[in-house]
């Protein structure tokens, strides 16, 4: 299992960031989608995707969604 560093999880536990109700109103959480669609952005630019997501977290779903990503890539090559 893999731990990640306190350091990385601190802005994840601020409660701007992880207050918000799953099910709260698209007019109340414009701010954040704004901000994922930003991070997204940027995550594309740097890597030269054409597209990206945000999930899955991590573990082995992670893992998985890694692993098929390569694979497409080098599908994509032959």
């Amino acid at each position: 299992m893999k731990l990640n560093a306190a350091s990385e999880m601190l802005p994840m536990s601020r409660a701007e960031f992880g207050g918000i109700h799953p099910l709260a109103p698209k007019d109340q959480t414009e701010g954040y989608n704004e901000m994922i669609t930003e991070v997204e952005k940027y995550l594309c630019a740097i890597t030269g995707f054409s597209a990206c997501s945000l999930q899955p977290n991590s573990g082995a779903a992670g893992e998985y969604a890694g692993l098929m990503t390569l694979r497409s890539y080098f599908k994509s090559k032959r």
